[in-house]
């Protein structure tokens, strides 16, 4: 169904309920559609996902190597292989998402395998595949909408631009989306802190069985990091760079070093 009709039914149906049920049955119609809404939108958030991020399914002989690591991968993790994707925008990693274990998409940034190396490239997908649990779905609806709340923030820097206040890196429109990602990132950070913590880096090296791919893995990553998509980074293998101080609230992962400490020490007990 087209935006347009969906418009049109809305209508038809608030202005259905005026008529049968007065201003208490435009309330009542209105409840139901934002109902509706919520509901399309919980059910559908891995597809809103892939929509948002422009990924586009992987075609035959694109991201060569990676179909068969993934394959293995899930294998080895008791899994169905999850859908590939990819997407041309500069992201901290891939993530998974996904409505349950047997329903899951991987987005894989075309940048990946060239600034990794393919065993690091296999960790980070490993770290990936471990998200596969029951969380995921959760995981999927609470990335959807911390990333719908902190694009307003964007949008409204960019509504700036469009009305005259200056180019996109100048004061005042920068003011305008600091002020909105200030409203918005507190609640939005809030979802993501909520959910369970799971040590995904010491899953990741137990599935792959390699701590010092993954250690390069995110070395490399962060010596390649990327601004914005805060609140995409936990589902990432690394936090992303910040553009301000307001979006360290969505860090989520221990320090590189501390990390790096960690995976190291289980390097030396395996």
């Amino acid at each position: 169904m087209s935006g347009s009709k969906k418009i049109i039914y809305f209508i038809i149906l608030i202005s259905v309920s005026g008529i049968f049920y007065g201003f208490e049955g435009v309330l009542i119609g209105i409840s139901i559609s934002l109902l509706a809404c919520i509901l399309f939108i919980i059910i559908n958030a891995d597809k809103l996902m892939l929509f948002l991020y422009r990924a586009k399914p992987v075609i035959e002989g694109e991201l060569p190597g990676i179909n068969e690591t993934i394959r293995k991968l899930s294998k080895k993790h008791g899994v169905p292989a999850p859908s590939m994707y990819v997407t041309e925008i500069g992201l901290p990693g891939s993530f998974i998402i996904g409505k349950s274990a047997d329903k899951t998409s991987i987005v894989i940034p075309r940048r990946l395998p060239i600034i990794l190396k393919s065993e690091e490239v296999e960790a980070v997908l490993a770290h990936n595949i471990v998200q596969i649990d029951n969380t995921l779905r959760k995981r999927t609806i609470v990335a959807l909408t911390a990333t719908a709340l902190t694009m307003s923030s964007s949008a409204i820097r960019w509504g700036a631009v469009l009305t005259g206040f200056g180019d996109f890196n100048d004061p005042a429109p920068k003011l305008f989306g600091l002020f909105i990602a200030g409203l918005v990132a507190p609640p939005a950070a809030s979802l993501i802190h909520s959910l369970p913590k799971k040590n995904y880096d010491a899953k990741a090296v137990t599935l792959q069985g390699n701590p010092a791919a993954l250690i390069l893995a995110i070395s490399q990553l962060e010596s390649n990091n990327v601004t914005a998509y805060s609140s995409l980074g936990f589902l990432c293998l690394i936090d992303p760079k910040k553009e301000n101080f307001v979006e360290h609230l969505f860090d989520i992962h221990a320090s590189s070093e501390v990390r790096i400490k960690s995976l190291a020490a289980k390097g030396e007990n395996t």
